[in-house]
């Protein structure tokens, strides 16, 4: 029957959409549609009846666009689709795992780690080993292992291929750590990639039960594909071959983390007869931006070539501004974003501001700050990485999963009740003797004859309460058991008296998470019918687990959004201030040398312009202090980014500085640019070389020292040089355009 659904969509995406047999790759180009392509696709299998809800496989990169998804759907077609499978590669994997685990020797309540989780697992493993710590880094491992898994290397691979002491020092940690896992009931994230493929291998009746269940597979960002990811689509979609595969070969970013730009570029030779759709109409920017981005892609050999194209003809020439130093970098941003919302009536959640490193947020938000702009980082701490959070995550993740030992360790004596490290070894020894977990090491306590009566009991006491937890855990929901963990083991109390500012902020966050598990418990009980429904605790931990930064940023909040270029992928702004573009910065000077990595940092830069709906302003420094191994770093030279010279004349207006020539030490004020007026001359001035915020007396917080107070302010044309007395770490001589201090009352 004919569908009105089509009319919505350009010559392409109707393509796209109507194909119904076999393979098809669809080549979308940035800001073309293509979430609205997959979104109509989904739509019009199902209102022609070609297939029922739960025989879709849909498989996003975040949380959010599987949502948002799953809404577009129902909204097209005005009725709910229950049943249909739409997520991330990780939330689809676990759930075959929480389904089918038990045939890898798995229980369904398994806790995912996440890398801290990992990070402890691994240096609990060391000392088992005896190996040495500040030879070996915890972190090498860490990495080494992941690295291993995301090429699908085990530990007896591995091992083969060691030759330096270090790394067969890794492969017994990564035989341990393997052990320590399946002891624990957890898995890593990379496991929940590529345990389905050993559970597949092991198990062929399983892999046939879910290509039969999947008729049609659709797959979202798959030039971001690893090899893991690979195989699993390859392997799903066996059976029926209706596999869609959408993606854009020019915003391939993550090869850094294992994602393969040949898995797209290779599509075509794996499926012989696939069909190929070019998304080519950019809904998103100006003609100039796209014109420009087109320019420097072009660049690129590894592209299986798309030119793209806006009806939004003309718009403003990309802006390149060259500042005299990171401070005057982070003082142009604020200038442009004060210009754009006085010009143009903006919000301040239309603009980003986007760089290549975290470590470049620093002086733009000292800029930000000083101009009273209000913004948001996405990608700094995770909230879900405090340690107040994960301190009550833990709880919450040994009463789903008793044999966690990572979130147990993390928990026994916190709050402090009496159940120390000496009482701890002895646990952990007859847990090793009598080859069981912690846990159950815990619950026989009364057969540990070296423990005294009364350390027995508070034990006994410790393992009765997470008992009742975990017995209503059954039949309560994720927030009930959550509220009452809070109030039964004080979690708050540790920072309700201190009066400390960072404790306030501590427990902000502790009700935030609480918040958070209400939210969760309202929205998941009432899709069910039911408490708790869909709200268990374990669907709760499962959730946050696969949280990414973008899945938590709120649009909404009206701030000026500063991000990596990597976590503005499939995103969009208004404006967008890009900076940092200098060679060394962005390209890195690591990537000079090897085509590839090039290629992967133009494609990043791809990125970037391609977020820019109708302004854009490329931003970089003459002059950026950089730390290595001094006291206060060293200052260098910069020349501007190749990727700037590959943006034609005709889209871009670049503005004239003076020629401060190549000493970096002459003065401050002859780095200005000649065009400013003289009281902005006079204003950055005085922004560079004088900082009223710090007087001899004032408490200030360090984010790594602590709290401390200020006993000295040397200013000079160096900076402002603080001698400033910490309590746990003595006195420290701290430059403040640097330190990031906050003066406290």
């Amino acid at each position: 029957m004919p569908s009105k659904l089509l009319y919505d969509l350009n010559p392409a995406q109707r393509s796209a959409v109507e194909h119904i047999n076999g393979p098809l790759l669809i080549l979308a180009g940035a800001g073309s549609g293509k979430t609205r392509v997959l979104t109509y696709r989904i739509g019009y299998l199902l209102e022609q009846r070609i297939v029922r809800p739960y025989e879709i496989l849909a498989v996003t990169f975040t949380n959010k666009a599987a949502n948002e998804m799953k809404r577009r759907v129902e909204n097209l077609l005005q009725f709910p689709i229950e049943g249909m499978w739409i997520g991330t590669f990780h939330s689809v994997c676990a759930r075959i795992l929480r389904i089918e685990g038990a045939h890898l020797g798995y229980d369904s309540n398994f806790t995912i780690y996440d890398q801290d989780d990992q990070l402890r697992q691994i240096q609990q493993v060391m000392e088992g080993l005896n190996i040495n710590q500040s030879i070996l880094k915890p972190r090498q491992a860490q990495y080494a292992i992941s690295d291993c898994k995301n090429k699908m290397f085990g530990p007896e691979q591995y091992e083969r291929r060691a030759g330096t002491l270090a790394e067969r020092q890794i492969a017994k940690i990564y035989w341990e750590y393997e052990t320590a896992l399946r002891r624990n009931n957890a898995f890593d994230f990379d496991d929940l990639l590529i345990k389905p493929l050993d559970l597949f291998t092991k198990e062929p009746a399983i892999l046939e039960k879910y290509q039969s269940k999947f008729k049609y597979i659709l797959v979202d960002e798959y030039q971001d594909t690893n090899k893991a990811q690979y195989y699993l689509v390859r392997q799903l979609s066996g059976k029926h071959r209706n596999i869609c595969v959408v993606g854009d070969e020019d915003q391939s970013i993550y090869r850094w983390r294992g994602a393969d730009i040949e898995n797209i570029l290779s599509f075509e030779k794996d499926y012989p007869d696939c069909e190929v759709v070019r998304l080519e109409q950019n809904y998103r920017s100006t003609q100039v931006i796209l014109s420009a981005a087109n320019s420097v892609v072009s660049n690129n050999q590894k592209r299986l070539g798309k030119n793209l194209w806006s009806l939004k003809s003309g718009g403003e020439k990309i802006r390149v501004v060259g500042a005299a130093d990171e401070g005057g970098e982070g003082l142009e941003a604020a200038n442009i974003i004060r210009s754009e919302m006085a010009k143009n009536q903006l919000s301040y959640n239309d603009i980003a501001l986007l760089y290549r490193t975290n470590a470049q947020s620093r002086a733009l938000e000292d800029k930000l700050r000083r101009a009273n702009i209000p913004y948001v980082i996405v990608g700094g701490t995770r909230f879900y990485e405090r340690k107040e959070i994960k301190d009550v995550l833990a709880y919450l993740r040994v009463i789903v999963n008793p044999r966690d030992a990572v979130a147990l360790r993390r928990i026994i004596n916190y709050p402090a009740r009496g159940i120390g490290m000496a009482t701890q070894q002895k646990l952990e020894q007859y847990a090793a003797e009598q080859q069981t977990g912690l846990y159950q090491a815990l619950m026989n306590v009364s057969a540990i004859d070296d423990l005294s009566a009364g350390i027995k009991d508070k034990i006994r006491s410790f393992v009765n309460t997470l008992e009742d937890f975990r017995r209503q855990s059954s039949t309560a929901s994720a927030f009930e058991i959550a509220a009452g963990v809070l109030k039964t083991f004080a979690l708050r109390s540790p920072y309700e008296l201190s009066g400390l500012p960072d404790d306030e902020a501590r427990l902000e966050n502790i009700n935030e998470l609480l918040n958070s598990i209400a939210s969760f418990t309202e929205t998941r009980g009432a899709a069910a019918g039911e408490f708790p429904g869909e709200a268990t605790l374990e669907k709760y931990l499962e959730d946050v687990s696969l949280l990414t930064d973008v899945d938590r940023w709120d649009p909404s909040f009206s701030a000026v959004t500063l991000m990596t270029l990597h976590s503005a992928k499939g995103l969009e702004f208004p404006v967008v201030i890009i900076c940092g573009l200098e060679q060394g910065l962005f390209p890195l000077s690591r990537t000079f040398g090897n085509p590839d990595d090039l290629e992967e940092e133009r494609r990043l830069f791809y990125v970037g312009m391609t977020r820019a709906k109708d302004r854009l302003y490329l931003v970089w420094a003459r002059q950026r202090r950089r730390f290595s191994g001094n006291d206060y770093g060293a200052s260098f030279i910069n020349t501007s980014s190749k990727f700037l010279e590959e943006i034609p004349e005709e889209y871009k207006n670049e503005e004239t500085y003076d020629n401060f020539g190549s000493h970096h030490r002459k003065s401050r004020q002859q780095r200005i640019r000649f065009q400013e007026s003289p009281r902005e001359v006079s204003a950055y001035a005085s922004e560079m070389l004088d900082h009223p915020d710090y007087k001899i007396g004032d408490w200030v917080i360090h984010e790594e020292f602590g709290r401390g107070q200020i006993l000295g302010v040397e200013r000079g044309s160096a900076g402002t040089r603080l001698s400033v007395f910490f309590k746990s770490r003595g006195l420290k001589k701290l430059i403040a355009e640097y330190a990031n201090l906050r003066v406290v009352e």
